[in-house]
This record gives structure tokens, sequence and C-alpha cells, in this order.
């Protein structure tokens, strides 16, 4: 009898793979996440653990493909491995250990089931795939989850959680490629964001629109939203969150900003899509200055005056990329100058006055003192808004006005507005900028005042009686800076107000409408 009793013992041993002592502990890893736990090996769990590696018998059934956990037993430095894989579809769990495959009986595979630390098996079982098509190729990112699903008694039970991204492939964006978000069944709701520098910029449930309505350059977190709600006989609902960066670099693109352009307005263009190493260069025939691109809330602007005696019709505009490096590429855009008509004025002044306007050095005084002051400018927009005009006067001379004095023509068009308004009438600053020239005296302009308003937009003061601001003060929209005067070449008391792209005039009624705002 004895003898019998030692071979079932024996018998038993081959085929259990279980631990009868003590344990210090255990450690549980899931091996299709990485997630390890420490299990302490006096606690309840490790007890339920311990128990399904006593209680099983040696199968020959293939379990590779379920869901499987690295299970640790430590005792006294010493480390026994064993994988536990969890089939919910007959609630069967299988030991792996010393090459062989064991059964956890019936009641130790439920405890298991039901233990927090394995509550992943459901989420590997129930949780739809998240990835990224892109390109036709899967590519799996991020995913948060908070699911809720149905366990082996039927009840309902929730579980939160990350799943670490599979693939660290760059997927950079050039408007060419495909890419979406897909699923292995369809969310019932999604909405997805994107975030640049951790600031929202576009929200919707296109990924591609959303991507072609960027405007910058750059790298972009995407974060979707989708959600699956509770049905009939459903086994699991809940929600997930898809997270991936995506590297946008399209090519750039240009567009006309202003509608109406006539003969001395302002043209605007914006750029988009820029890399920092790339240049830019704008050329039509309607604009004779060099054209400078300044940075505006992540696009190039450029502010250009088109030539007052420009002919209506339609022009192309070229914005070159990358002029003579390689990768050099142009973007057309037709635009349409309106035709506009000009006042004529006919203006009768003393011999002498005509002769001291018309002095070489009078010329020579405003080359060389004003002008200078409307050649750099602050890179960025100091104005905010729409201007405002600087007095409130009588329009005596309208801007680009053909003027004849003493009945001849006049080598140039009137550059600015001319406000009659008695002397001593306050001057406000039409909107906030630097004062880059104030001085007293000079012979065609009188006593003169320049602000900068940045990005090449200039305002001018003529024919002030007293000056209120020096040079380098800001001054702040409706600041006095001055009072209205008739010194210099003037007929009268009144203020000439001039608008300029640095030294080229331009339409002041166009800056009360604003500039870009």
């Amino acid at each position: 009898m004895k003898k019998i009793l030692i071979v079932l013992l024996s018998l038993l041993m081959l085929t259990s793979c279980g631990i009868n002592e003590k344990v210090d502990e255990i450690e549980a890893i899931n091996l299709s996440n990485g997630e390890r736990v420490i299990i302490p090996g006096d606690s309840e769990d490790a007890a339920v653990i311990l128990k399904a590696l006593n209680n099983n018998d040696k199968t020959e059934i293939n379990v590779d493909d379920a869901s499987a956990f690295e299970i640790n037993v430590i005792k006294n430095s010493a480390t026994n491995h064993y994988k536990l894989n969890f089939d919910i579809s007959d609630k069967s769990i299988y030991v792996s250990h010393g090459g062989k495959n064991f059964k956890v009986n019936e009641v130790a595979a439920k405890q298991l089931f039901l233990n927090e630390n394995f509550s992943h098996v459901y989420i590997d079982n129930t949780l739809y795939d998240s990835y990224i098509d892109y390109n036709e190729e899967s590519y799996f990112p991020e995913v948060e989850y908070e699911w809720t699903y149905k366990n082996i008694d039927g009840h309902y039970a929730k579980k939160e959680g990350i799943i670490k991204s599979k693939s660290n492939d760059e997927i950079i964006y050039t408007g060419n490629e495909s890419l979406d978000i897909g699923y292995e069944r369809l969310p019932d709701s999604q909405v997805i964001r994107v975030f640049s520098q951790e600031n929202l910029v576009g929200t919707g449930k296109n990924l591609q629109e959303l991507l072609n309505n960027l405007n910058v350059d750059g790298e972009y977190d995407i974060e979707c939203q989708a959600q699956w709600f509770l049905k009939d006989n459903s086994n699991s609902y809940g929600n997930q969150t898809v997270r991936f960066t995506v590297n946008v670099d399209k090519p750039a693109d240009a567009a006309i900003v202003t509608k109406d352009n006539y003969p001395g307005n302002i043209l605007l263009v914006s750029v988009n899509n820029l890399n920092p190493d790339e240049t830019v260069t704008l050329k039509t025939e309607t604009v004779k200055i060099p054209a400078e691109i300044y940075p505006y809330k992540g696009r190039g602007m450029f502010i250009c005056p088109i030539d007052l005696y420009a002919v209506s019709g339609t022009y192309d505009l070229s914005v070159i990329i990358n002029e003579g490096k390689v990768g050099e590429y142009t973007i057309l855009k037709p635009f349409e100058i309106k035709d506009k008509s000009f006042k004529t004025q006919y203006l009768t002044v003393s011999e002498e006055m005509n002769e001291t306007n018309n002095d070489n050095t009078a010329i020579y005084e405003f080359a060389q003192l004003v002008k200078p002051a409307r050649t750099n400018s602050v890179p960025e927009k100091l104005w905010e808004g729409t201007f405002i005009m600087p007095v409130e006067g009588r329009l005596t001379t309208d801007f680009a006005e053909i003027r004849f004095v003493n009945n001849e023509q006049s080598s140039s068009r009137h550059s600015g507005l001319d406000l009659a308004a008695p002397i001593g009438t306050e001057i406000k600053a039409p909107n906030n900028g630097i004062v880059t020239f104030a001085m007293e005296g000079l012979l065609s302009p009188g006593n003169t005042v320049v602000i900068d308003h940045g990005m090449g937009l200039f305002t001018s003061y003529y024919h002030l009686d007293s000056i209120s601001v020096k040079k380098g003060d800001k001054v702040k929209k409706e600041d006095i800076i001055g009072t209205v005067g008739t010194t210099g070449f003037s007929t009268g008391p009144h203020l000439h107000y001039a608008v300029s792209i640095y030294n080229t005039y331009v339409n002041p009624y166009q800056t009360l409408s604003g500039i870009i705002d």
C-alpha cells in the first residue's frame, strides 16, 4: 500500500507544476503590453495564483493564441518561471512550465478570471484595434482606453489603461499621402483634435481635412477620441483615445489677401507652409520696390505698394521659393488691378513760395532727413485694428491728386491727405508705433513727424505748428503727437497726413478699414 502511495505522489509531481511552499513575491508581466505587477507572497492574490499553479493537469492543447502573462515566483532569491494563457472562449486557463502545458482546474481558473491583476485579458479580447492607415500601411500608435467589459460571471466591469505604441516610424504629411485613423470596428462617435505646442489648432472628424487646413509646417500632436455605445448583446463598450505625431511639410502656398486692388493701394500677399530655411521672393509688374516678407501668425506676409501709375488689367504675381537654389519652384497667382480716376487740383501760390518748394536745397534736405526715417522698420506688427484719422478737418487735397501749381503740372502726385483745421488743433497718432523722426524748420514739409507702425508701414505728418514727441518715443493710438500749423510749403493751416510702405506713398483711406486684421 505504501508503494502505491509513493507512485501516486510521483505521478502527481509529473503532471502538475504547482508550488506548495510559501513564496516571497510573485511578478506578473502582461506580455501584450509589458505591464509588470509585484504581488506580495502573503497576499490573497498570491494565494489565487499559487492555487492555479497547484491545481492543474497536463494537456496537449496548443495555447499559443491565448492572452498570456509571464509569472515569476520568487523565493529566497530563486525564481521559477511560468506562463499563464487565458482562453476566454471556453473559460479555460493553461500553465506552461518546463516545456509542458497544464490546464488549470475550473474553480482555480474562475478565480484568476475574476482577479483584477488579470483583467487585461478581457481588454485583449474585446477592445477594438485602432491604427493609423498611412499610405495603405498600418501603424499602431499609443492608445489610452476606458473600457467596460463583461466578465465570465456576466457582470460588467470597467478598466482604464494605456496600450503603448508599436510603431516608431515617422509620419510625414506633404498633402499627397493617404492618412486616416482606422478601426477594427467603426466607432459610434469620433472627434479629432490637432495640437501645436499644446495649443489646440483644429477640431473635426476628418484627419486629412484638418491637416490640409494647417497653414504652418511643423510637428503636430494628433488626438482622436472614439466612443462605442452600449448595445444589445454587447460584451463591451467605452472609449479610446489614439495619440500620435505628424510632421507636416507641405509645399508653400500663396494667397492674395486684398480684394480691391487699385493703383496706389496696398497689396497684401500671404505665404503659408514655409520652412525656416526657405527663401521667398515676390515679383509682379505692379510693385516697383523690393518686396519684403514678414512673419505674422505663422505665415509670411508681403505688404506691397501697388504702383500709382499701374494700368488696369490682369497681372501675374510670382512667389518664388528658394530662388536660385536646388528645389526652386514658383507659385503663380493672377490678380486684377481695377481702374481708378484721380482728381486734379489747380493751386496758385507766390513765385517765392513756389521756388522754395522746388528748390534743390529743399529737395536735398527732404532726401537726407525724412526719407532715411522711413527706411528701417520694426519687423513685427505694432498697430492694432483699424487706423483713425489723426485730425478732424476739411479735406482740401486728396491722395494722388494731379496738382497744377501756377498752371504748371507738378512732377509728382499728392502724397497724402491735406486736412484743413485751425492752428493748434491737436493731432492724434492714428495707431500704435514708434517715432522715427521729429524735427522743426524743414523747408518743404515744415515741422515734421514720422511714425513706424511695423512691417514697413509708416505714417508722416507735415506742416505742424508744434511737436509733442521725439525720436524713439513709443506712441499709442490717440496719443497727441503735435498740433496743426502752416509751416513749410503751406498755403494755410492744415495737416498733410501721408501713409507709406517705406518711402512709397499709398492710399491713406485703406488703413481706415484695417490692414491684415
